[in-house]
């Protein structure tokens, strides 16, 4: 009886710990409209977006209700042809920034955060 509760409670911070919740992400729950967010997308040929108040409150949602997987690699492989995005959250203040990278669905990595690994 006591194994079983010390395997499930390993399991379940394990579990905690491979996966991240939006919530978990510092900086996800201060994104307001206020904020100034860019998004660059491609590497070839990259293109910029400023995020409107409307967007940026569904960037928000989006990062809030999503759950990443964590991995051992500061490294990923991907399909040639794979989106990449760079989105940059700026509060304004000129010294408090969130940077996530992203690679198409799959993998997101935040330079400052969960040391990097995607």
């Amino acid at each position: 009886m006591i194994k079983a509760a010390i395997y499930i409670v390993i399991g379940i911070i394990t579990y905690s710990w491979f996966n991240v919740g939006g919530t978990e992400i510092k900086g996800a729950l201060e994104i307001w409209p206020d904020c100034s967010v860019t998004i660059k997308a491609g590497h070839e040929n990259q293109k910029v977006y400023e995020l409107n108040e409307e967007q940026i409150i569904m960037l928000k949602n989006l990062i809030l209700k999503s759950s990443f997987r964590r991995v051992f690699s500061k490294m990923v492989f991907y399909p040639s042809g794979t989106e990449q995005y760079d989105i940059l959250i700026d509060w304004n203040n000129k010294q408090d920034f969130l940077i996530i990278h992203s690679s198409g669905n799959e993998y997101i990595s935040i330079p400052d955060q969960f040391d990097g690994n995607f």
